[in-house]
This record gives structure tokens, sequence and C-alpha cells, in this order.
């Protein structure tokens, strides 16, 4: 039997070391949080990479809704925008929602993990409430965990859906480890969300501030 060459050997070193990157890029394109890329088929690559982007858009829209001069109305605002993607990602998947179950969710997840959730926003919510310099100091802090909670549910309801589970079944105390690693991912796109709507934001405080002054 004759043996390979070198430049044979080399080439099939190269061979394998393309393959492995290509598998390595398709899970980092759908963040290494499904199943293994040679078990996926092309509908549920389509679907994956469609959920994680339906989910970003909701995330500026909870950065924007956060940014409303009024405190706790933006926690509802918020709330009310993660709903309509749950319902969104539920049509996604074929699953049955209800407001009902969706509201049990969104409060299990971010209600069950300290510091990533509920009660940290109505905190940042609340700072609003003090005079002068209050509404910015929650423009900044509220934007980014109203975003990174938004963020952290749509991946969380993605990967159950993508296990084969439906919102009846839903077990938030085994997705809030999951639930805390995208919180901490869905920070970073929240401050650019916030921060591309900050020239906007400042406006509308100057307005808030000047009818305040004038009403006074």
């Amino acid at each position: 039997m004759a043996t390979k060459s070198s430049a044979e050997k080399t080439a099939a070193a190269s061979d394998a070391d393309i393959e492995a990157d290509v598998e390595a890029g398709v899970e980092d394109a759908i963040d290494g949080e499904a199943p293994a890329a040679a078990t996926l088929s092309d509908d549920d690559i389509a679907r994956q990479l469609t959920a994680e982007n339906l989910t970003k858009d909701y995330v500026l829209a909870s950065v924007a809704a956060s940014i409303v001069p009024v405190a706790i109305f933006d926690i509802a605002a918020v709330v009310a925008i993660q709903l309509r993607m749950i319902q969104k990602l539920s049509q996604l998947y074929g699953k049955p929602f209800t407001d009902k179950m969706g509201r049990k969710v969104i409060y299990a997840l971010a209600g069950g993990v300290l510091g990533y959730g509920a009660g940290y926003a109505v905190a940042a919510s609340a700072t609003k409430l003090i005079p002068g310099i209050g509404w910015m100091v929650g423009m900044v802090s509220l934007p980014v965990v109203a975003g990174a909670s938004t963020y952290a549910v749509g991946r969380s309801i993605a990967r159950h859906y993508e296990d084969g589970g439906s919102l009846m079944d839903f077990d938030a105390s085994k997705m809030r480890e999951f639930y805390k690693e995208q919180f901490e991912k869905g920070k970073e796109m929240a401050k650019r969300a916030r921060d591309r709507a900050k020239g906007g934001a400042e406006a509308v405080a100057e307005t808030v501030e000047e009818t305040t002054a004038k009403a006074s």
C-alpha cells in the first residue's frame, strides 16, 4: 500500500481544520445554545436565527420604552413588550400562548433572580421620582436592566422551546443560571441602544423641565 506524501498529509490536516472551523462558526452563529450543528436542519437554523433577531428587536423596544420619564409606567411598558415578544416566539415555534402564562414566566424569571430583574428595575424606575437629577439617573440604569432582562427572557423562552417545552411546563428554577448568563450578554446590547437614544432622551428631559417650570 502506498504511503501518503507530506503534502497529502498536510492537505488532509488543512481540510480537517477547515471543517472544524465551519462547525465552530455555525455554533457561534446560534450562540452555542443549540444541539450540535450536524443535527440541525436548515429550518432549525433559520428558526433559531429568526428567534435571535426577533429578541434583539424587542430589546431595542424595551430600551426605548424605559426612557419614558414616568416612574413605574416604564416597567409596565417593558412587561407589555416582553409579552408581545413571547407571543411572537410562541408563534415561531408553534407553541400555545396566553397573556397569563406569559406574565407568569416573566415574573418567575425576573423576580426569582436577585439583581437580575423585577426588584432592580423597580428601584431604577423609582429614582425618576427624585426631583432634579432623578430622571436622568433612572435613564442611565433602567434601560440597561430593561434591555438585558428582555434579551434574557427571549433567549430563555427560545431555549425552552428548542428543547421541546412549552409555557405550560416552563420551570424557571431550571433556567435561572442560563437567564443570568443571557442577562449579562444582553447588558452590552442594551448599553449600545441606550447610548444611541441618549441624545433624544436629553432633549425630552429638557422639554419636561421646561414644561414643569412653566406649570409652576
